[in-house]
């Protein structure tokens, strides 16, 4: 979960796939990106020929996967071009502002940024429009951030379920909308432990630390993570806390949106952390770009800080106090060295190889919930929501299979 700028003003950047382009695009994806930069070197998909099936019948697809890695969107390029589909992806507006050339990059293999904080109809309109042609499927990622526990599902956005819905509506007879849940889980080669000692090393340093190599690593994650949240406690509520980590993780949490929220209007609708820092951050940028009555110098230091709380919000929400306890093998432990290497260093290292293994489950029949009434068209997001996150947990949680163990 990096720290990006998002006090900048939005210019939607819309999908401009380039044929020409497709056959480079696809071999950099897999040799620079999949293989030197993220380490997948070995992809097993599953359930994909059914994907394929239903949009060579014309019909609307969405795939909804959980989003644990920066390397999602790169395997399900490639496991898109395995089945000869051509996918549009909605991508957050941060990735096309790190550069004009990445920008062009993205937008030419089909990807379109969407404003995660505010009501980005350019982006809405778009997705539903993909949907109504219809032939290739569009990728949104519900839980809308990236996590690292490709174990445990984040709750998800309703706008994949909302969208879709939308889409279903326009759809002449003779065509159906379908939501597919894709499980993404990555495994990492046992050699992996070996690189945990010198990585936690140069994370105690970083926060001060006198590395501790000599302790086990389960203990050192947890020590650091646990001295990271008491930095973190001091900054911003004055002095540690104390009890269980996951209970401090909360409070953090829920104190800093709190003081944020008495400063703006309250969201009603926003109910989780997520939805609450989406809708502050919405509301604080929209200060800050207000050309018309700019904030003063003070006023705009404050907003300024708010974005950072809601930003630390975030990050407390986003970490789980007992992922690595439940199961302490080799790839939870990786992951939670990977999400504090992001939180700490900026972006995460993939020191050797991982094996990724893609799953579309059954595809939820969208058009004929709603023609049945057993989904309704107004207030129906909610439900889809529901159903999706409950198709998704169930694929998470199946035992990884033999040529993944």
């Amino acid at each position: 979960m990096r720290r990006l700028r998002n006090d900048l003003p939005y210019t939607f950047r819309p999908p401009q796939p380039k044929a020409w382009l497709r056959p480079a695009a696809l071999w950099i994806n897999q040799h620079v990106h999949l293989s030197r930069k993220y380490r997948v070197t070995t992809l097993h998909d599953e359930g994909f020929q059914h994907v394929a099936e239903l949009c060579a019948a014309g019909h609307s697809v969405l795939l909804a996967p959980n989003h644990s890695d920066h390397s999602d969107p790169h395997v399900l390029l490639e496991v898109a071009a395995r089945h000869s589909l051509r996918p549009s992806f909605m991508g957050a507006r941060e990735i096309f502002e790190v550069s004009p050339i990445a920008a062009w990059a993205l937008q030419s293999i089909g990807v379109f940024s969407v404003d995660r904080d505010g009501p980005d109809l350019s982006a809405i309109k778009t997705a539903i429009s993909l949907l109504e042609e219809g032939g290739d499927p569009l990728v949104m990622f519900p839980e809308g951030e990236i996590y690292h526990h490709h174990r445990r599902l984040d709750p998800l956005n309703e706008g994949v379920a909302s969208i879709l819905i939308k889409a279903a509506a326009r759809l002449p007879a003779g065509r159906s909308a379908f939501l597919v849940p894709v499980a993404m889980r990555f495994f990492h080669d046992p050699s992996a432990a070996a690189t945990f000692r010198d990585r936690l090393s140069r994370l105690e340093d970083r926060i001060g630390w006198i590395p501790r190599p000599a302790m086990d690593v389960d203990s050192r994650i947890q020590r650091l993570a646990t001295g990271v949240l008491a930095l973190k406690e001091t900054e911003y509520l004055g002095s540690a806390g104390s009890g269980g980590i996951q209970d401090r993780l909360s409070q953090l949490c829920e104190n800093l949106l709190a003081e944020v929220e008495s400063r703006y209007p309250r969201d009603a609708r926003a109910a989780t952390p997520p939805e609450r820092v989406r809708a502050l951050r919405y509301r604080i940028r929209r200060r800050l770009l207000d050309a018309e009555n700019p904030a003063p110098p003070a006023a705009r230091s404050i907003l300024l800080d708010d974005l950072d709380r809601v930003f630390t919000a975030l990050q407390a929400h986003s970490y789980i106090g007992d992922y690595l306890t439940e199961n302490p093998d080799t790839d939870r432990r990786a992951e939670m060295i990977m999400k504090l290497e992001e939180d700490l260093l900026g972006f995460p290292t993939y020191p050797v190889d991982r094996r990724a293994h893609i799953v579309a489950g059954d595809p939820i029949h969208v058009s004929n919930l709603l023609a049945t009434g057993t989904l309704p068209a107004k207030g129906g997001s909610i439900a889809l929501t529901e159903t999706l996150e409950s198709h998704l947990s169930t694929l998470l949680s199946h035992p990884s299979p033999s040529t993944d163990s």
